[in-house]
């Protein structure tokens, strides 16, 4: 497998929904990174002057993200058993069901770009919408959308899937625009894929309603979230470039052990662009959860300064952005950690400031383990004391 070792050239970047380089910073992200999967060390918070759209400057280029998706994805669910068909998750059914209802005829071709295993294809399926592709940058997230629900699905990204001979009828998007440096260029793609009056649905995290205390603190800026949208920065993004809004709202959607609040849009190909209209919403939201973050984030370095005796080590369980952040700003001392551990075969055999990251089946130490993960707190918990047996202390960050 091709790794990723050194950071790709940092660019400035534009405001990826009005163009402006005009912007103001908010916040500083910093990350740690595993020895053989290095994306970025970090980036700004900013918010447009102009448009009042929120996002992440000095990044890599777009190829970046895109080989770190296509070799090191984290959505492929490594532990699914192929040859069980799991049951298609609430979100999903939820999701299918509001596209159902812009869905033109049960003829439609219905085409996901980013489908990771294809659960929610596999639901709007079961609406009547039989005609159905996924695409995913994982080979190995392609393979299991047919495996787990026989949905076909193809490798590749927004700007790599082939345009067709005939145009599809609907797109959808969920949890894939928040990822992608180049959304001019997204759009671009949308119109050539899309049939006259197609439509497209896209759901993202909602910057103007992130709540501090549902995940990690700053779990939102993410290693991969680099785009901030509210639901008018949204709207803005795409009726700028010829698409006219059908219906956008807010929505909650459960993810693993969390909740994400979710802004989404219907929108139709049309001709005519609209005005970008100004963004109210997004600072006032992001200043928000900025400084309920760090009140959260005060609290979690406390309790992990008081889980250790002196000179007590400890093993750390996952090496996400969660621990990749507390490494980089001091909310962890990487001389207190004997190993990490992580179930995500492209990070292990790798180091962490100099630590071994090793697969669950390779622990034998007997440290306390400190789990590093919000989303899977339980899912990690039940791992180790059940199906691992394992009796060592664990140092647990939520309740």
């Amino acid at each position: 497998m091709k790794r990723q070792e050194t950071v790709q050239i940092i660019q400035g970047r534009g405001c990826p929904i009005c163009g402006s380089g005009n912007s103001r910073r908010l916040f500083r992200q910093s990350f740690a990174h595993v020895s053989g999967v290095r994306l970025l060390d970090g980036y700004d918070v900013v918010i447009c002057e102009d448009c009042g759209a929120g996002f992440a400057d000095n990044i890599p280029p777009q190829e970046a993200f895109d080989e770190y998706y296509r070799d090191l994805s984290k959505y492929e669910n490594p532990g699914h058993d192929l040859e069980a068909i799991p049951v298609v998750e609430p979100r999903f059914r939820d999701a299918a069901e509001l596209i159902g209802r812009f869905i033109s005829s049960p003829d439609s071709r219905v085409f996901e770009i980013g489908c990771a295993t294809g659960g929610l294809l596999k639901a709007v399926r079961e609406r009547g919408f039989p005609d159905v592709l996924g695409s995913d940058p994982s080979p190995r997230c392609a393979r299991a959308a047919t495996q787990l629900y026989g949905v076909p699905a193809v490798v590749g990204t927004v700007f790599t899937v082939p345009i067709p001979e005939e145009p599809y009828d609907f797109l959808i998007l969920t949890g894939v625009l928040e990822h992608i440096r180049d959304l001019e260029r997204t759009v671009t793609r949308f119109h050539e894929l899309l049939r006259e009056r197609g439509r497209v649905y896209l759901e993202v995290p909602d910057a103007s309603r992130y709540v501090p205390h549902l995940d990690a603190p700053f779990q939102e800026f993410s290693v991969e979230h680099i785009n901030f949208f509210s639901r008018k920065s949204l709207t803005n993004l795409m009726q700028a470039r010829g698409f006219r809004a059908l219906e956008t709202g807010h929505t909650v959607r459960p993810q693993h052990e969390v909740t994400c609040p979710c802004t989404y849009g219907v929108f139709e190909r049309s001709a005519d662009p609209t005005r970008i209209e100004k963004d109210t919403e997004t600072e006032a939201g992001l200043r928000s959860y900025i400084e309920g973050c760090r009140v959260e984030d005060g609290r979690i370095r406390a309790r992990i300064r008081q889980a250790l005796a002196p000179g007590e080590r400890m093993i750390v369980w996952g090496v996400g952005t969660h621990t990749l952040r507390l490494l980089a700003t001091g909310g962890l001392n990487p001389e207190q950690v004997s190993l990490f551990v992580d179930s995500n075969p492209n990070c292990q055999r790798q180091q962490l400031r100099g630590v071994p990251v090793v697969s669950p089946a390779e622990l034998r130490s007997r440290d306390p383990i400190l789990i590093s993960s919000r989303g899977f707190q339980r899912e990690i918990q039940k791992q180790i004391q059940h199906q691992m047996g394992l009796e060592n202390r664990l140092i647990l960050l939520y309740e």
